[in-house]
C-alpha cells in the first residue's frame, strides 16, 4: 500500500463495508440487450453487491454507497432506498445506488406496455436481494472503524469512443480516438490506523459490454478487475462506472472494423489491464490525503425532450426494428388523438465532497464522456480529486452532450426511440446539468 505524500489525519473518517452475492439463478432472463430473449445458461463470474458506510464523526454525516454488479437500479431506486433507510436511519438523499452496468446481469425494469422492449424481471429474486441489502447496510454501519482517505489517478487505454465521425456531420458506430474519450482511472483508498487497506474504490469510463449478448451471467471487465484486485490487495474493492455512454472496450481484431463480441479470455484481459493500472498507483502512485467535512447533497432536475413533427414519426412506421416502429405508432397516435405524451424526464444529481480535497458527482444517466471531461476541466482545479460518475440511482437513459445533438446517432435519438419517448433531449440540457452540479458543490467557481 502507498505512503501518501503528506500525512493524512489518522481516523478523520469512519468506514464500514459489507458484501453480498447478487448472482441470479441460472435460467433468469438477462438485461442490457433488448433483442436477447433467451434465458441465461450459466455463470462465468458471480455477481457482487458491496455496501459502504462512510461517516464524518465531527458532523455525524453518513453516506451509504451501494454498488451492485448489475445494469443499475433504475425504477427500483425508491424501493431500495426505503429498505436501507428503514434499516439504518440514514436519510434517503444520503443513499447512493450505483450499478457497474454489466449487460449480463438480472432483468430489473418492468414492462410499460405488452410490447415493451424490457424483459420480465424475477420479482422474488429481486425482493430477496433488496431485503439482504438492507441487512448488509446494517452490517456496514456496525463495521465502521476509523480510517484515513487518500486519492490518486491512474491510466488505462482500452476505452474508445463508439461515435466515429463520418465526415458529413454525423457519426457511425465504430471505434475512434478522433472523438472524445477519457483514459483516467480515479481512485479512493481507505486505510486503517496501522496502514492496512480497508477499502479501495476505482473507476473507468468504458461501457462493460465487451462480451456482447452472451447467455452467461457475469460482471464483464469490471468484475474481473475487482476480483483480481481483491485477491492481490487483500481488501474490499468497488468499481464505479464513469461517464461512458459513448465509450466501449476495444482491442484490434484482424478483419473487424467495428466492435466485436470478445471471448471471455479477452474480457478477462480487459479486466487485468484495468487492475494493473490500479496496481501501478498502489505500488508507485502519488497519493493525496483527504480532509474536510463530509457533505452529501442531492437535486432532481426535470429535463425537456423535443416533440417531433408528424412526418418524422411517420417516416419510422413499419421500420424493421420493432421498437422504432412502436415509437412511431405511439407518437403518431398521440398527435392524431390530441393526447399529449410526457415531455420531461426526472434526472437526479448527487454530490459527495470532503472539503475541497474530494468531490464525487453521481449522475442518474448513461452520461456521454463529454460530461465528465467538461466537469473535470471546469471544476477540477477546485478539488484535488473530482470524480464524475454515471449509472447512479434511477438511471434516466442516455445523456448526449450539446455538441452531439445535431450529429444524431444511438445516444441522441435511437435510445429514445427504443424507450418509446417523444424525441431527443432539448438543446440546453448540458448547461442545465452543469449549472446544477456547480450549485451542489461547495466552493465551485
Amino acid at each position: 500500500m502507498p505512503a501518501s505524500s503528506a500525512a493524512a489525519p489518522s481516523g478523520a473518517y469512519q468506514a464500514g463495508v459489507a458484501v453480498i452475492d447478487v448472482t441470479p439463478p441460472v435460467g433468469t432472463l438477462l438485461t442490457g440487450y433488448a433483442a436477447r430473449k433467451e434465458p441465461s445458461t450459466g455463470v462465468y463470474l458471480p455477481l457482487r453487491a458491496t455496501v459502504v458506510a462512510l461517516t464524518d464523526p465531527l458532523t455525524d454525516c453518513t453516506l451509504l454507497l451501494v454498488n451492485a454488479e448489475w445494469l443499475g437500479f433504475y425504477n427500483r431506486t425508491a424501493t431500495v432506498r426505503d429498505h436501507l433507510g428503514a434499516a439504518t436511519g440514514v436519510p434517503r438523499d444520503h443513499i447512493l445506488l450505483c450499478g457497474t452496468h454489466t449487460h449480463c446481469g438480472p432483468a430489473l425494469r418492468t414492462r410499460l406496455a405488452p410490447d415493451d422492449c424490457w424483459e420480465d424481471p424475477n420479482e422474488s429474486f429481486l425482493a430477496d436481494v433488496f431485503a439482504r441489502l438492507a441487512r448488509a447496510a446494517k452490517d456496514a454501519m456496525a463495521d465502521r472503524e476509523p480510517v484515513s482517505l487518500h486519492t490518486s489517478t491512474g491510466w488505462c487505454v482500452f476505452a474508445q469512443s463508439r461515435r466515429k465521425p463520418n465526415g458529413r456531420g454525423g457519426v457511425e458506430w465504430a471505434p475512434s480516438l478522433d472523438a472524445p474519450h477519457d483514459h483516467t482511472v480515479p481512485l479512493l483508498l481507505a486505510k486503517r490506523g496501522d496502514g492496512s487497506a480497508k477499502l479501495l474504490l476505482f473507476g473507468y469510463a468504458c461501457h462493460p459490454t465487451s462480451a456482447g449478448a452472451i447467455l452467461e451471467i457475469g460482471g464483464d471487465y469490471p468484475g474481473f478487475a475487482r476480483a483480481e484486485l481483491e485477491q492481490t490487495l487483500g481488501c474490499s474493492c468497488v468499481f464505479l462506472l464513469g461517464c461512458t455512454g459513448d465509450q466501449k472496450p476495444w482491442h484490434p481484431v484482424p478483419g473487424e472494423s467495428e466492435f466485436p463480441s470478445y471471448p471471455l479470455p479477452a474480457v478477462k484481459q480487459f479486466g487485468h489491464e484495468l487492475a494493473q493500472a490500479v496496481r501501478r498507483e498502489t505500488d508507485f502512485g502519488r497519493w493525496l490525503p483527504l480532509a474536510g467535512a463530509l457533505r452529501v447533497r442531492q437535486r432532481t432536475l426535470h429535463l425537456t425532450m423535443q416533440t417531433l413533427n408528424q412526418a418524422d414519426y411517420a417516416a419510422m412506421r413499419g421500420h424493421e426494428n420493432p421498437w422504432f416502429d412502436r415509437w412511431a405508432r405511439l407518437n403518431l397516435a398521440s398527435l392524431q388523438g390530441g393526447v399529449p405524451r410526457p415531455t420531461t424526464l426526472p434526472f437526479e444529481i448527487q454530490t459527495v465532497s470532503c472539503g475541497n480535497s474530494f468531490a464525487l458527482v453521481a449522475m442518474a444517466g448513461e452520461m456521454n464522456v463529454g460530461y465528465g471531461l467538461r466537469l473535470l476541466k471546469e471544476l477540477g482545479a477546485t478539488y484535488q480529486q473530482l470524480w464524475p460518475i454515471g449509472y447512479a440511482n434511477a438511471i434516466a437513459g442516455y445523456l448526449p452532450t450539446e455538441r452531439q445533438l445535431p450529429e444524431g446517432g444511438y445516444e441522441v435519438i435511437g435510445s429514445q426511440m427504443t424507450l418509446g419517448r417523444v424525441g431527443p433531449l432539448a438543446s440546453g440540457t448540458e448547461e442545465q446539468i452543469v449549472a446544477a452540479v456547480r450549485e451542489l458543490l461547495p466552493g465551485s467557481p
